[in-house]
């Protein structure tokens, strides 16, 4: 069953109200993201953030059709088809990746994203393997972990390729993580 909104997920605000504020000193002020199944929710939530443009993808063209009836905003644009078709090396930009699957499926997705991402994944798998998923579809490896418990759990994995990535986990209707990278 499709989730119709995030309004009551408190866990995944409070990540993503998290994540978004390690990106506020980079002024980005465009989203190139997934928006869920609540199109003006998801913008409502990315302009209290500072973010003005949004270019979003959908797949399913039913989740579309609607996502079109609803949309309140006009510096929105919304393409059909697969994220992976956005341009990846955007330095002004957050890719905000909302992929609510597992990483088994995403080693494309992961490789092609390199700059300035938040990518949340489902943790219906260890998270030895999520962890060890991502970072062989990046082909680096982990040099250093440091948990930090302020302002709320989270690790950060250094590779040998100089790179830091912050990981973070939690649970609403079901087990979740984010990874992000800040350039």
């Amino acid at each position: 069953m499709t989730k119709l909104s995030y309004k009551n997920a408190t866990e995944k605000k409070e990540v993503r109200d998290f994540l978004f504020s390690l990106f506020a000193k980079h002024h980005f002020n465009k989203i190139v993201g997934l928006p869920g199944p609540d199109i003006n929710d998801y913008i409502s939530f990315c302009k209290s953030h500072g973010y003005k443009k949004f270019k979003m993808y959908e797949m399913d063209a039913v989740i579309l059709k609607k996502q079109l009836k609803k949309i309140k905003t006009h510096r929105a644009s919304l393409i059909h088809g697969d994220i992976i078709k956005a341009n990846p090396d955007r330095k002004d930009v957050l890719y905000d990746l909302d992929y609510c699957v597992t990483v088994r499926y995403m080693k494309e997705h992961i490789e092609k994203f390199n700059n300035n991402f938040i990518m949340t994944f489902s943790r219906r798998i260890k998270d030895i393997e999520t962890i060890t998923s991502f970072f062989q579809a990046k082909d680096e490896e982990v040099t250093s972990i440091v948990t930090k418990f302020y302002p709320r759990e989270h690790k950060i994995y250094k590779t040998d390729k100089g790179n830091e990535y912050i990981y973070i986990n939690y649970r609403d209707t079901s087990n979740m993580c984010c990874i992000a990278k800040i350039n």
